[in-house]
C-alpha cells in the first residue's frame, strides 16, 4: 500500500495557524469588578450591660439628654428644647451635635421617655432623629430593667439594653462607613458605664 503525503488544503485544516500578520490572539477577555451597594434594609446595633445600681438611678441618666455632651463619643452638643408637663416634666424634643474631624451636624429628636416595672423603676427612652438629610432612619432607644428582683432598692442590678436602628439616605454612605458605624453602640455603652461611675460609683 502506497501512503500519499496530504494535501495543502487537508494539511492546513488539520494544523490550522495564524496568518503571519496576526500576532495577538483575535478574541480579548475583558475583566470587570462589580460594586455592589447595600440594601435598603434597615440596620440595627445592639449591646447589653449588666449594671450594679437600681434601674431608677439609670434611667434618671439616661433621660438626662442635657448632659450626653459630657459623655457620649462625638456629641458636642446636647440640648432640650420641649419637655412633657410636670410632674414629670421628660425630655420631648432635644438637639444633638455631632462633630469629628470637619464633620458638624445637628440632629433633631423626638424623645419619648416612659418607666415601668414593679416601682416605676425601670423605663425606656427612645430618641427619634429620622429623615435629617444624611440618615433616613435614625433612632436609638435605651431599656433599663430589673436584673435581679431584691427587697433592698439600693442592692438591685439592672439591665440595660441599646438598640440603634438606622438607615443612610445614600447608601455611598453606609458604604464608606461600614467599618466604623457597627461598633458605635459598642462605644456609647462604654461611655455609659463611664458616666455610671462617675455619677453613682461603682456600685455594690
Amino acid at each position: 500500500m502506497i501512503v500519499r503525503p496530504p494535501s495543502s488544503l487537508s494539511s492546513r485544516l488539520l494544523n490550522p495557524s495564524l496568518p503571519r500578520y496576526i500576532t495577538k490572539p483575535l478574541i480579548t477577555i475583558n475583566q470587570r469588578r462589580t460594586f455592589v451597594l447595600p440594601t435598603g434594609q434597615n440596620q440595627r446595633l445592639t449591646v447589653t450591660r449588666n449594671l450594679p445600681h437600681p434601674p431608677s438611678k439609670l434611667f434618671t441618666l439616661i433621660s438626662d439628654i442635657n448632659s450626653y455632651s459630657a459623655f457620649v463619643p462625638f456629641c458636642t452638643g446636647s440640648t432640650v428644647t420641649s419637655t412633657t408637663p410636670p410632674p414629670d416634666s421628660f425630655p420631648a424634643t432635644a438637639d444633638l451635635r455631632v462633630g469629628w474631624g470637619g464633620y458638624d451636624e445637628t440632629f433633631t429628636s423626638k424623645v419619648s421617655c416612659e418607666r415601668f416595672g414593679d416601682g416605676k423603676n425601670g423605663g425606656v427612652v427612645v430618641a427619634d432623629a429620622s429623615e435629617n438629610g444624611i440618615f433616613e432612619v435614625l433612632r436609638a432607644k435605651w431599656v433599663v430593667d430589673d436584673k435581679i428582683n431584691s427587697e433592698n432598692v439600693e442592692d438591685a442590678e439592672s439591665k440595660v439594653d441599646l438598640e440603634i436602628e438606622y438607615k443612610f439616605a445614600n447608601p455611598l454612605y453606609a458604604v464608606m462607613s461600614e467599618a466604623v458605624v457597627p461598633v458605635v453602640a459598642g462605644k456609647i455603652i462604654e461611655a455609659f458605664e463611664g458616666r455610671v461611675q462617675e455619677v453613682l460609683g461603682r456600685g455594690r
